[in-house]
């Protein structure tokens, strides 16, 4: 099972918060030579969130969606003034529960696709309560 903890939007609005970032490559191989200058400075909150007013965290508790790279743990960063795409993730309330799902397009029909790979139109025929909460912008995932 997976649970959602909402994380308040204060933390993104507190400031910003400048860290140096180093734009040559990192390699996932061999050790490439690196140089010890900092290239550019990066501020997270412009980074993360594009919509501060109506964006907010989120704390995945659970593992309904490891095998889509979302792990117990991981921040999700959510932006309620976004559109859903085709294939993108978002929260959605089912029911008055809050839920991670893939939304789908097929012919001009809206679905949202369950962990267990069901796609289930977007009515009201399936759920007692479906909500939009919004679109899931970034995961920041901890090893």
């Amino acid at each position: 099972m997976q649970r959602i903890e909402i994380i308040s939007n204060d933390v993104i609005q507190d400031g910003e918060i400048v860290l140096p970032i180093y734009t040559m490559s990192v390699s996932a191989g061999p050790p490439l030579p690196t140089s010890e200058e900092i290239d550019e400075e990066i501020d997270l909150n412009s980074f993360l969130v594009q919509h501060p007013n109506s964006t907010f965290f989120a704390k995945v508790v659970g593992n309904a969606m490891n095998f889509e790279g979302i792990k117990d743990g991981d921040l999700l960063v959510v932006d309620s003034y976004c559109k859903p795409e085709n294939n993108k993730f978002i929260l959605v309330q089912i029911n008055h529960n809050l839920a991670i799902r893939r939304f789908r397009i097929f012919e001009d029909i809206e679905y949202i696709e369950t962990p267990a790979g069901q796609y289930l139109p977007i009515t009201d025929a399936f759920f007692d309560t479906l909500d939009f909460v919004g679109v899931i912008t970034h995961l920041i995932h901890s090893y």
